[in-house]
């Protein structure tokens, strides 16, 4: 086992998993100490640290017949330090062993008060009668501590109470008072309210109840239905309500070698001439490169190696305080065609389409026609096409059993805006990334008080958590992350398996990054956001609030599956201690970093 890359999750041998909740390793003194659940199967189990940012093996492995290890760190630093443990067996005597299951988890800092290192997280076993300490023999003059609770697969309103000695009371930032400045243009404030949390939620209940109805009556097969046809009709669903599709004329405007774009014969005195030309180079030459690349190939569900954009006035000016950009249902890929007057039946068009509104909509929306064809509609297919790639991988080139966790499907969706160059990088591109880039630092911010798994709609802590979540370890892992995500199990497993680490540590390391990345006085370099393609968001990268870290203590109630921060003022210099108490209702994972410097806020 020693000296090879470390696998994830998902083996190719398609062995059995333990889930990382099998396994527990912690501190104790410079040692680590590893408990695991053994399985009956199990001759022997093979126990190896790991850097889970190199994803490599540590050391030697340690093989015994218990359920438990003891193994040194060594000099690798907590902040990479992870934990496999693989059983194994042999079926005849003689044979090589064989690995039958493999768990992977994370190394806390323990239960005696951690290991006062620049960066450490605790478990919640890690707490003792509700409570958890973390001890620093000596920080240096001007050192800070910022701790984060982690509720990963907690409780729902699970709470906490923090205290500190030996730190002074932070003082007021700046940006602890309300924030002056310019007004967003009209564009940007119609853009923030891009969806509606409502509006986002009955469109999930209907890709969720359409793909349950194709899997339990069987998906729609594939058809031959002959070349695009320079004019015909489609179903579309006016304001995204999809009990009321109307069929409408539509024209063909422009066919490149991946798509056809088809506008509503009525609105097609709408757009300027070569708005059509810009968006399909566009297409061509950024989004269905960065799409097909990052997370696979699309469907082709009649027959015609086409992708059909379709582009009409029927998705609606206004949507509840908000408008709609664009969509991809489930329907068109999933069911035959409905060939119906009025869409009455499965109202399928039995193609591979994404649904885009009319530029005159967006004008009244505050958007030119220009920034459209040059930003707005290219990034919402980008986005929409990774929705529709994601359930043809899932469901269609394999087996799947339901739609994919919308956390996830949709924080693939923003990065598939960004890897194409819109959205996030573009003051003039979608919704949240754009308002966040016109205004000074800290006037977007939000993501505290929101989960990271249970969506809800909401602009910034949702799409803005998933997103960033996600292209943190893109970063990291390089391209082939977003693919495997796509191509896993699907729901957070799938994502664990994707990063070969669990869930709580993962967040860990990207809840860190929020806070500090780019800061001189971070932690360690690689609680940063790389890579040019994240430029200029990353470097401004500020929407993890905190609250500061007072003598007479501070408390915080979590989300599920949510952040808290809490940041202390400046170390006098020498013992420092950190006290976290949870109130009995399952104790999160607490992270504690050590820092110089002023954070925004």
């Amino acid at each position: 086992m020693s000296g090879r890359a470390v696998e994830t999750f998902a083996s190719p041998s398609g062995f059995a998993i333990d889930r990382a909740s099998s396994v527990r390793a912690a501190m104790d003194g410079s040692q680590v100490r590893v408990d695991w659940k053994g399985i009956q199967a199990a001759r022997a189990y093979h126990v190896q640290i790991v850097d889970l940012d190199a994803n490599e093996p540590i050391g030697e492995p340690f093989v015994t017949t218990s359920n438990s290890a003891t193994l040194p760190l060594g000099t690798l630093s907590l902040d990479r330090a992870g934990i496999v443990v693989e059983s194994w067996t042999s079926l005849v005597p003689g044979d090589a062993p064989l690995a039958v299951s493999r768990a992977v988890g994370l190394v806390s800092a323990g239960s005696s008060g951690g290991t006062a290192a620049a960066w450490q997280i605790f478990a919640p076993e890690d707490f003792s009668g509700g409570e958890l300490r973390a001890s620093f023999p000596a920080l240096a003059p001007g050192e800070r501590l910022a701790v984060l609770a982690l509720n990963a697969g907690g409780r729902e309103g699970a709470g906490i109470s923090v205290s500190a000695s030996g730190l002074f009371d932070p003082a007021p930032e700046p940006g602890s008072a309300p924030i002056s400045g310019p007004a967003p243009s009209a564009a940007l404030v119609a853009a923030h309210h891009v969806l509606p949390a409502d509006v986002h939620a009955a469109l999930r209940e209907h890709q969720d109840e359409s793909l349950r109805e194709a899997l339990s009556f069987g998906i729609a097969p594939a058809t031959l239905a002959g070349p695009p046809v320079a004019q015909t009709t489609f179903c579309i669903a006016r304001g995204l309500d999809f009990d009321n599709r109307v069929r409408k004329n539509v024209t063909m405007v422009l066919a490149t070698a991946h798509a056809v774009f088809y506008v509503d014969s009525e609105d097609l005195a709408h757009y300027p001439a070569g708005f059509f030309e810009t968006m399909g180079s566009l297409f061509e030459d950024r989004v269905y490169q960065a799409d097909r690349l990052s997370f696979g190939s699309e469907s082709d569900v009649d027959g015609n190696g086409k992708l059909f954009v379709v582009l009409s006035h029927e998705l609606g000016q206004h949507l509840n305080g908000g408008w709609l950009l664009g969509y991809f249902g489930n329907d068109d890929l999933l069911r035959a065609r409905d060939d119906s007057s009025d869409c009455g039946g499965s109202g399928s068009n039995h193609a591979d389409i994404i649904y885009l509104n009319d530029v005159a909509n967006a004008e009244l929306n505050g958007y030119t026609a220009e920034q459209a064809a040059q930003n707005l509609f290219p990034a919402t297919i980008a986005h929409e096409l990774q929705h529709l790639i994601n359930l043809n991988q899932r469901c269609l080139v394999r087996t799947c059993s339901g739609s994919e966790a919308t956390w996830i499907n949709e924080g693939l969706s923003k990065m598939a805006e960004d890897l194409a160059g819109f959205g996030w990088n573009s003051s003039e591109g979608r919704s949240e990334g754009a308002m966040y880039l016109t205004r000074s630092t800290g006037q977007i911010r939000g993501y505290t008080g929101r989960s990271l798994t249970r969506w809800e709609g909401d602009p910034i802590g949702n799409y803005q958590g998933s997103h960033s979540f996600f292209r943190y370890f893109a970063d990291r892992r390089g391209a082939t992350f977003a693919r495997a995500v796509v191509n896993g199990s699907g729901g957070t497993a799938g994502v664990e398996s994707a990063l070969g680490e669990p869930l709580p540590r993962a967040m860990a390391d990207w809840a860190t990054a929020l806070l500090v990345s780019n800061e001189p006085g971070a932690p360690s370099p690689r609680f940063s956001y790389l890579g040019s393609a994240w430029s200029p968001f990353h470097e401004r990268l500020r929407h993890l609030d905190w609250q500061p870290l007072l003598a007479a203590g501070a408390s915080a109630t979590l989300r599920a599956d949510g952040i808290a921060v809490l940041v202390s003022g400046s170390a006098a210099g020498g013992p420092a201690e950190i006290r976290v108490r949870s109130d009995g209702q399952g104790a999160p994972y607490i992270v504690v970093a050590r820092f110089a410097g002023d954070l925004p806020q």
